[in-house]
């Protein structure tokens, strides 16, 4: 899926007090702000359809890999990411590239996607914004969830810690089962959506595809080698870290 660069894609004015956003013809309110980091800010956003329209006009009109992804209420999450240099324009292209190709029920789809080019500080010079629009999960995250229970003095049960834990390996496999395979390099409480439904285990969807890589590396050099490491020990630490919280002692 490729990157359009367009002023008209993605037009906002005032993002806190409502204003509105453009995606390839399809018209969004931001209602709030529902997080933030680094350059990048998360938005409850909601489809503005134009009065009269068919039943195919809106989102609801695009060729998406599960239409069961659009949303009954119009309501959405809209990820917007500062660009300020070339590299950064290169990650979020390839976070973009990443994230629309799955379609499993544990990886978070991309819906839609624009870039703009927008004037730099500079005289002459120009940065870019990113806006993409994913299905919104308003039970919030894994990290979430176990905040608040934690100042509850609760814990999940352990099987609802193998059932999270389950679908999180399953979205996982699809990635690594991919051809070619890809890693996801960042997976962590605060990367994993949970929606809670009714009579059912949680469900829980990996997110934020940011750091995913091609998963089969060459290793070049002792240097290369050891950054491997480092990030694979993180990895474990994160495991180590969310069985540890969320297991009832």
């Amino acid at each position: 899926m490729g990157c359009s660069f367009s002023g008209l894609n993605a037009l906002y004015d005032a993002v806190n007090g409502g204003g509105d956003v453009w995606i390839n013809q399809n018209r969004f309110r931001i209602v709030k702000q529902l997080g933030e980091g680094g350059f990048a800010f998360v938005y409850l956003v909601k489809e503005v359809v134009r009065d009269g329209a068919s039943g195919g006009g809106g989102l609801s009109g695009k060729k998406l890999k599960n239409p069961t992804h659009v949303s009954d209420d119009g309501t959405y999450a809209l990820k917007k990411v500062l660009v300020q240099s070339e590299e950064q324009l290169a990650l979020v292209k390839e976070e973009i590239h990443v994230s629309s190709l799955f379609g499993h029920a544990n990886l978070l789809p991309l819906l839609d996607h624009a870039i703009i080019a927008v004037k730099g500080p500079q005289e002459g010079r120009w940065n870019h914004e990113a806006y993409l629009l994913f299905p919104v999960h308003m039970d919030g995250t894994l990290l979430d969830h176990v905040k608040a229970m934690q100042s509850r003095k609760e814990f999940f049960s352990v099987l609802t810690v193998l059932q999270i834990f389950r679908q999180i390996c399953t979205g996982l496999k699809q990635m690594h089962s991919f051809d070619p395979s890809y890693a996801h390099n960042d997976v962590k409480p605060g990367n994993v959506l949970i929606t809670h439904r009714k009579g059912q285990p949680p469900l829980a969807v990996v997110m934020d595809f940011g750091s995913a890589r091609p998963a089969k590396l060459k290793i070049r050099s002792r240097s290369e080698a050891l950054q491997l490491q480092v990030r694979e020990s993180l990895l474990y630490q994160r495991v180590y870290f969310l069985c540890y919280i969320v297991i009832d002692k």
